[in-house]
């Protein structure tokens, strides 16, 4: 079984809507596997106030504060206050605008609200990509039925990264489930009418994926090929139970691939 998750606090501050600031760091925390992130996104922030509330809230709850904040004089007065608050910050646009600046030579209007027009598509694939990292490992299955798609395999099938990239390209809500040895998966995978692929792939490749992830851990049953075996045998019987699934082989194929395949 994969160790508990840490539970993390994200905070992100915006003089906008902060949607492109949180799928940016989306995107990189996903790469953590041993993180839970939890998000709060505080948009259109204008004033000092604001962000002192913020901070302090953030201190209560030892989040990580990610500020995407134009305005020169809010970025300097974060930085000042942050060192008064035992709070970890990161500026996503400070460093970008100063060193394009000096790459041309130019000063930035420093104007926040210039960069108009979200649509109804971006604002879509924004919520999409969200469902889909809440719907990572089989979480959120009270709101599984919202799902545009739910991917299903026993542990290191590709099923996470594959989730997002099909949802980062595609603008599909994706939910992926796993199939665990003995363990019934919830009832709702079985009636509810949701496009539904399952993840399989040879014992060989699966071992050895899990012997690079557990390269300095004792061999376990989680590494073991008899009990590989066995959970894909278990997950095969599984897919067998479950009407219009599509069963697809991942074996040695890249993500791309399997997305492309999937949809």
């Amino acid at each position: 079984m994969s160790p508990p998750k840490r539970k993390v606090h994200v905070f992100i501050v915006s003089d906008a809507t902060g949607i492109t600031a949180e799928r940016v760091i989306s995107a990189v925390l996903v790469q953590f596997k041993q993180i839970k992130p939890t998000f709060k996104r505080f948009p259109y922030i204008k004033t000092r106030e604001q962000i002192e509330n913020i901070l302090a809230k953030a201190e209560k709850l030892e989040a990580i504060v990610i500020y995407s904040l134009v305005s020169q004089e809010l970025r300097t007065w974060v930085r000042t206050e942050k060192r008064k608050k035992n709070v970890h910050t990161i500026d996503l646009l400070g460093r970008l605008l100063e060193r394009m600046g000096r790459l041309w030579n130019m000063i930035p209007a420093f104007r926040p609200g210039l960069l108009k027009g979200i649509g109804e598509e971006s604002i879509r694939l924004a919520e999409s990509i969200d469902f889909t990292l809440k719907h990572d490992d089989g979480q959120g299955i009270q709101t599984l039925g919202k799902a545009d798609l739910i991917i299903l395999g026993v542990s290191r099938t590709s099923k996470t990264p594959t989730s997002l990239y099909i949802s980062c390209n595609n603008n599909l809500k994706v939910a992926n489930v796993p199939i665990i040895l003995n363990v019934q998966p919830p009832k709702k995978i079985f009636t509810l009418k949701r496009r539904k692929v399952g993840f399989t792939i040879t014992p060989e490749k699966l071992a050895f994926i899990r012997q690079q992830r557990l390269k300095y851990v004792e061999t376990t049953d989680y590494t073991d090929i008899v009990s590989i075996k066995k959970e894909l045998e278990y997950s095969q019987a599984i897919f067998r139970q479950i009407k219009d699934l599509k069963v697809i082989d991942v074996t040695n194929k890249s993500i791309e691939e399997i997305a492309n395949e999937v949809v």
